[in-house]
């Protein structure tokens, strides 16, 4: 003992001094521990005073603004998409509609907003879906069963159980070592995504547009802005669009919107003010979906449309 004694008193001073800045330290950690542990948790699934979830909100914030404007619309056998696009040195990014089942009569195909990766989860598990019901039934499933998929899957986090009615595979059921487990969302998925799906047996053909939120609502549309700026999107689209545009129509008016978009937003400047953002970094990129697949092809913002 009176060793450890005269080892404490002849510590150097500037020694005494860090030990007092880590006892200091540790007093504020489990403090602020103590603190924390009586702030009460406040679950995914937690309503606000209003009776909506803030999770739902927070997601569907995250959808429009961690994506560039698009606008999607279906014109006769059809779907068009205009996406406004950065240029990329050295490479060429993915389309924006991604299909997920095509045969003889049909194509079925999803795109949408938000982050990468959830919406790149739902297309894996909507793939799965698609193949799943073409082994049970020898056909893809509709655009409606594919769009209550999705907002199926939307709604996991919720921890919903609900009994599939039409005999096929749930595919929140995932394999592990003991067997089927459900699979576990934490939060809601923030991707605004939009199913389609294109027959071809008639003789003009038809598409049909189902818009699916994160809060798991699905409404038919005939047409829907994306992204940043979709508010305003929206409204130039519902002013500008008419069911009877031929497809080349369809195309112009989904050009259009998106430059008026892109400048309202101040994403995209004129070509005569320097600096970052001028319109010959950004391309518009233009989907066309039909019986034949996608056809896709990149227009310079300040361009002409053909």
């Amino acid at each position: 003992p009176l060793m450890i004694e005269e080892k404490v008193m002849i510590l150097p001073f500037s020694t005494s001094r860090l030990c007092s800045a880590v006892s200091v330290a540790l007093f504020v950690l489990f403090t602020t521990v103590s603190v924390n542990a009586n702030t009460p948790y406040k679950s995914a699934t937690a309503l606000d005073q209003y009776g909506s979830s803030p999770q739902i909100n927070n997601a569907r914030l995250a959808s429009e603004l961690h994506s560039m404007p698009t606008i999607a619309v279906s014109a006769g056998s059809s779907v068009v998409i205009a996406t406004l696009e950065r240029r990329q040195l050295g490479g060429i990014s993915r389309p924006k509609c991604k299909i997920i089942g095509k045969s003889q009569d049909h194509v079925l195909a999803i795109m949408g907003s938000g982050l990468a990766g959830d919406a790149a989860f739902i297309e894996r598990l909507l793939r799965r879906d698609v193949i799943n019901t073409w082994e049970r039934y020898d056909n893809f499933p509709n655009c409606h069963r594919v769009a209550a998929t999705a907002s199926r899957i939307m709604l996991a986090f919720m921890g919903y159980d609900d009994e599939i009615q039409d005999g096929t595979i749930d595919i929140l059921m995932e394999e592990n070592g003991n067997g089927q487990e459900r699979l576990s969302i934490g939060r809601p998925l923030a991707v605004n995504l939009i199913v389609t799906r294109i027959d071809f047996q008639e003789r003009y053909g038809s598409s049909e547009l189902i818009l699916v939120e994160p809060s798991g609502i699905s409404t038919m549309i005939s047409g829907k802005a994306l992204g940043r700026g979709c508010k305003r999107g929206g409204e130039l689209l519902r002013q500008r669009w008419n069911s009877g545009m031929d497809l080349q129509e369809a195309q112009n008016t989904c050009i259009g919107i998106l430059r008026d978009v892109a400048k309202l937003e101040q994403l995209v400047k004129d070509e005569d003010d320097a600096g970052h953002g001028n319109s010959k970094e950004f391309d518009i990129v233009l989907e066309v979906l039909d019986s034949e697949g996608l056809h896709v092809k990149r227009i310079p913002f300040g361009g002409r449309n053909q």
